[in-house]
């Protein structure tokens, strides 16, 4: 049983494509990797701190006419292109109608897919991963409200076999959505809070966040698998366009005297090219 909830919560929330989760499902289709303008390729450098020293990892990405991602290559430390993204895309309804991607690993080249399909109303209604032939690995069939927002999402491995399920019940008001992952006997395993919709401007503040002006955040509370609590702050520099091109995220502790001590936990830097039209 351990083994089974092991292997649902990883396919739910670790997945290297496009996890097959009710976050992944609602935001599939919502750009972020900008706001305004629009890029021919976004480079990107991320670092990451931690108690071993640093990670960097670098991606190109690149848009067509539409603003609609058709490719991103991922890069290691040493330059070498590890993993490539392919996009198949509805340009007219703005759907993602098939994903791809290849790695390279030092066990090897793999390569699969991810299908989405949709009802009339470009709701998505199922995300099927399939091998390099064309062999399911796993599905999720979805649920959804008269939004069109998925309230359940139930995954299946490759001979139909149920792992478990997700749920989300939604606070429009608040733009915050409450999801639920549950085993196959009902129990269950974690719940958390998610964003609805992040073109909104969530200037007031949310649950456990403050927001700046273009409705980025600049603080955060996340919860830690032991129960407790870290607080994130985060600074940012825009371009002309009003997109952010570099982002800092900070771990933030509080000394017993009050005072308070940051220390850089991300750093995030973009370079956009815009097109001319």
């Amino acid at each position: 049983m351990y083994r089974q909830l092991t292997i649902l919560l990883f396919l739910l929330y670790a997945a290297p494509l496009q996890a097959q989760n009710i976050f992944s499902a609602l935001h599939l289709n919502e750009n972020r990797a900008y706001k305004y303008g629009k890029p021919i390729q976004i480079i990107t450098a991320n670092t990451f701190y931690n108690s071993s020293g640093k990670q960097v990892d670098k991606s190109i990405k690149y848009f067509d006419n539409s603003g609609m991602l058709t490719t991103e290559e991922r890069y290691d430390k040493e330059g070498q292109l590890n993993a490539k993204l392919t996009y198949k895309n509805d340009t007219v309804r703005g759907l993602i109608l098939e994903s791809k991607i290849e790695r390279w690993a030092s066990f090897g080249y793999l390569k699969d897919s991810t299908v989405y399909s949709y009802n009339e109303q470009g709701v998505l209604t199922r995300i099927t991963n399939v091998d390099v032939s064309g062999n399911i690995i796993q599905m999720a069939d979805l649920v959804n409200n008269e939004n069109g927002h998925p309230v359940e999402l139930r995954l299946f491995d490759r001979k139909g076999t149920s792992y478990g399920k997700e749920t989300a019940e939604y606070f429009y008001d608040k733009n915050r959505a409450i999801t639920s992952v549950y085993s196959n006997d009902g129990r269950l395993l974690t719940s958390g809070t998610i964003k609805i919709d992040f073109k909104v401007q969530d200037t007031t503040g949310g649950r456990n966040a403050t927001y700046n002006e273009k409705g980025d955040a600049l603080t955060y509370v996340s919860q830690n698998p032991n129960g407790s609590e870290t607080l994130y702050e985060v600074e940012y520099e825009y371009d002309s366009k009003g997109n952010w091109i570099d982002e800092k995220i900070y771990k933030v502790t509080i000394k017993p005297n009050g005072q308070k001590k940051r220390k850089l936990d991300r750093h995030f830097v973009k370079e956009i090219i815009y097109r001319n039209d």
